[in-house]
């Protein structure tokens, strides 16, 4: 497995856009896959579901060259990333696991019926929303993990400037999102720089309404076709799907706002650096099956000319 992750990061390098401080971290990542046949762990807590196989060893060898010192993870929810000895980590979510169920079962479906183990999921430290962190100091974290968070949120440039916010600087940002084309996002239309844009600068609600009839759709045919739900077509269906928004909007529920293709991803990230001076460097993107991990570094902003 580790031979296959080193061949797989190896083959990403070409892809990557960065300096020779990237190459030189990536060739670190390489020979620790040679060295290590089972990366090294710390034991999850108990009752916790981490993930397995190749997805949750790149991610792990990834954070074990990149994250020290002390920091937050945004809604980990079940799925917490599994971090190197020394790094320690608060857990920030939006609900304690009270809350959970209320808000997370939608048309009479639990996650549990789509195959999360509620038990496992992570009690946080901090309720805070994860779009404003407005629990976290400036400049207070040598890292922030956010693993299938930006999509959820409806603000996602305010969400990833507040990321930026908490940082010290040379802190560092690891951030994954999962590439609309391999999920059930794979029908929708990739959101355009110019939506998130309208999303900060007028604030959200002008999209709400529209993203959870989207949403609906992806979420009825994903249950009719998990056998979760019977089957419907024409006004049956579109009835059905108009009671699913509803309801969802009603409590807010945690839906994929936003999808992104690699590509987009690499164009909005580029383009909120530019559209608002922010200072980082991309240390890394690489494509992990699913998803796209991307290693940001907090720089020293340069004096204004």
């Amino acid at each position: 497995m580790a031979s296959e992750i080193a061949q797989k990061i190896t083959a990403l390098v070409r892809k990557l856009v960065g300096t020779t401080r990237i190459l030189e971290k990536l060739a670190t990542i390489e020979d620790d896959c040679r060295r290590h046949a089972q990366p090294k762990t710390i034991p999850p807590p108990e009752n916790h579901f981490p993930l397995t196989g190749d997805t949750a060893s790149t991610r792990y060898t990834v954070a074990s060259t990149f994250l020290s010192g002390r920091g937050i993870e945004i809604g980990a929810f079940a799925y917490p990333l599994r971090l190197p000895a020394g790094a320690q980590v608060q857990y920030v979510d939006k609900y304690d696991l009270g809350a959970l169920d209320g808000l997370h079962t939608i048309a009479g479906l639990t996650p549990g019926d789509f195959g999360i183990d509620m038990g496992s999921v992570i009690q946080p430290d901090i309720i805070d929303d994860g779009e404003c962190l407005s629990k976290i100091g400036d400049y207070s974290q040598d890292f922030v993990i956010a693993n299938h968070v930006l999509e959820h949120f409806e603000n996602p440039v305010k969400g990833f400037r507040n990321m930026l916010r908490v940082l010290k600087h040379g802190g560092i940002l690891y951030l994954s999102l999962p590439e609309m084309r391999h999920s059930f996002d794979s029908v929708r239309q990739p959101t355009p720089f110019e939506h998130i844009l309208k999303d900060y600068t007028e604030g959200p609600a002008w999209s709400r309404a529209a993203a959870y009839a989207e949403f609906s759709r992806v979420f009825a045919a994903h249950g009719m076709d998990k056998g979760l739900f019977p089957r419907r077509t024409g006004a049956e269906l579109a009835a059905f799907e108009q009671e699913i928004a509803a309801e969802m909007e009603q409590t807010g529920f945690s839906i994929h706002f936003h999808a992104w293709t690699a590509d987009g991803m690499v164009e909005m990230f580029a383009k909120i650096k530019s559209t608002f001076n922010l200072s980082f460097e991309t240390r890394m993107m690489l494509q992990n099956n699913d998803e796209v991990i991307f290693v940001f570094q907090k720089t020293v902003p340069h004096i204004p000319a």
